[in-house]
């Protein structure tokens, strides 16, 4: 199937995640984006001029005010 072969071709991490059951018995559990924090900023200041407002995306499962992994 064409579409099957395609789906499976995503990037990962680039749709959301089933958070299903991920939450403990905390609901609603729903898939959210998390920035990391930006930790190591004097290393960046004195790097190869990178781009300081470049932050990797990762997705979680939410619950109120907590994070769970997918």
């Amino acid at each position: 199937n064409g579409e099957s072969l395609e789906e499976s071709k995503m990037v990962l991490g680039s749709k959301p995640p089933g958070c299903v059951n991920r939450c403990l018995n905390c609901r609603p559990c729903i898939a959210t984006l998390v920035i990391p924090s930006h930790q190591m900023k004097e290393f960046s200041a004195s790097s190869r001029g990178e781009d300081d407002s470049y932050y990797l995306l990762s997705w979680k499962c939410r619950c109120g005010n907590k994070l769970f992994q997918p």
